[in-house]
């Protein structure tokens, strides 16, 4: 009786070393990114469904852990690899090679979180591209790059809205706008840095920019706009960064510019606007 009892005891101790462990369950910030990540209408299942399109075999392989979440694609001879979201105090954080497309499911997640977070998903893209682009550090953001492993890790905050400290200095300038001056032939130029987005549709001789800043059109949007026209350089462009020194509206010979134009102007050029944006038009040329 007495070695039954001691067995007994023995396999209830193991059985209640295993019990946590098998009992854990994600945090609600873990738990509600992956929900949104998951979600119909989100950057990953739309890049899952265009995917699975094209590559009929591809297989998906999503998992919610105590600690985080993993992906594993396969079948894609595109986008495949395994990528996992491990929890560490506030933040998200992963470990990624540089090479292929990994990053992309970085991005991916980076949205999640910014739904998960009732943050502006364009905004906090914009700050992560302003964080890299112009070497400025964060504590919502950090990417720490591993030359001799040719992998870089990214640390994301998931427990509160983000404070996104620099986000009015970020400017677009020569360092997050990587084009040269128009040509003859037509071209569509896009950037998001900071609040600052901007699509620039045309050539040099006839060239339409749509600038939006999230929240009012402020001296952020005119350094980035006459620092955008100093690089794409259209007919007109000198006499425009040497004269354009506060943002308001201007229609000479060579050049114009209208602020706050309605949805109906900013729909032809842009299909899916972004929400709490104000915008202006600039037209060079003809």
């Amino acid at each position: 009786m007495k070695k039954i009892a001691k067995t007994v005891l023995l396999l209830t101790l193991a059985m209640a070393l295993l019990i946590p462990a098998a009992w854990a369950e994600p945090s609600a910030a873990v738990k509600g990114i992956y929900d949104a990540l998951l979600a119909e209408g989100s950057d990953y299942s739309a890049s899952k469904a265009i995917n699975q399109q094209y590559y009929p075999d591809v297989k998906y392989e999503e998992k919610l852990e105590d600690d985080g979440f993993s992906i594993a694609i396969s079948g894609s001879e595109y986008m495949d690899g395994s990528w996992r979201f491990v929890q560490d105090g506030d933040a998200l954080t992963t470990t990624v090679s540089n090479e292929g497309m990994e990053i992309m499911m970085v991005i991916n997640v980076v949205k999640a979180v910014s739904d998960y977070l009732g943050m502006n998903g364009t905004v906090v893209m914009g700050y992560v591209n302003g964080l890299g682009m112009l070497d400025m550090a964060s504590d919502d953001y950090a990417m720490t790059q591993d030359e001799a492993a040719d992998t870089t890790t990214v640390r994301m905050n998931i427990e509160s809205p983000w404070a996104m400290k620099g986000l009015d200095e970020m400017v677009i300038d020569d360092r997050s706008l990587f084009y040269g001056a128009l040509t003859e032939e037509s071209a569509s130029i896009a950037a998001n840095i900071g609040k600052v987005m901007m699509i620039a549709n045309g050539s040099a001789d006839d060239v339409t920019i749509l600038l939006g800043e999230y929240g009012e059109l402020d001296e952020v949007a005119r350094k980035s706009l006459v620092n955008i026209v100093g690089i794409l350089q259209p007919a007109g462009w000198e006499a425009f960064t040497a004269d354009y020194a506060e943002m308001a509206e201007v229609d000479v010979d060579g050049y114009s510019v209208k602020l706050n134009v309605d949805a109906a102007t900013v729909g032809q050029i842009i299909d899916d606007a972004p929400e709490g944006y104000s915008f202006a038009v600039a037209h060079f040329g003809k």
